[in-house]
């Protein structure tokens, strides 16, 4: 699919590619449209959710946490999801472009972002609350609103990755946290 830039291909070409014969492909998959099914499921929808058992276990104060969680969700987003058959490093971005159309049309693709949006939200939100508590973070914006501010900003950092294909979200999310977080950080009133 990646070879040819698309996935419209046939079961003798998924067979040649796979070195799986066509009879033990119809064994484990009615027609074609399970295989990019599965492929899209593994692939796509998967590339949209997040570790947040490893994003659970940063430490440090409100800045930090937000910090080093944003940039490991950047990091788990660039690397993609490991494909056991290709031996080469590749720009997963090629997958994403390739299965983009299939996973738009995936059955529960709207309530899995919607989900994934709302576990993100409720999670940074965590993290907002304790730094209004502890005096970090501004308290005159509820912390859902801080937290849609930095979705925000994620989203379109990985929206310019996957369309304008800048070279790294880190980098672009290192140039643009100084200045989000200006706007959300304590300040004393006098």
């Amino acid at each position: 699919m990646i070879e040819n830039h698309n996935s419209i291909i046939s079961i003798r070409q998924i067979s040649n590619a796979s070195g799986i014969a066509i009879g033990g492909i119809y064994h484990h998959f009615s027609n074609k449209e399970e295989i990019y099914d599965e492929i899209t499921e593994r692939y796509y929808i998967n590339f949209y959710k997040f570790d947040f058992d490893r994003l659970r276990q940063i430490n440090g104060n409100a800045k930090e946490k937000i910090h080093d969680s944003i940039a490991e969700i950047f990091k788990q987003k660039e690397t993609g999801i490991e494909i056991e058959s290709i031996d080469d490093e590749m720009d997963y971005r090629d997958i994403l472009l390739v299965l983009t159309a299939n996973g738009s049309t995936y059955e529960h693709y709207d309530e899995l972002t919607q989900d994934l949006i709302k576990e993100v939200r409720e999670f940074l939100t965590g993290i907002i609350r304790e730094g209004q508590k502890n005096r970090e973070i501004r308290q005159d914006f509820t912390a859902e609103d801080i937290a849609d501010s930095l979705i925000i900003m994620y989203m379109g950092i990985q929206y310019k990755w996957e369309i304008y294909l800048i070279d790294d979200m880190l980098s672009e999310f290192e140039d643009n946290f100084n200045l989000e977080w200006e706007k959300i950080r304590f300040r004393q009133t006098n």
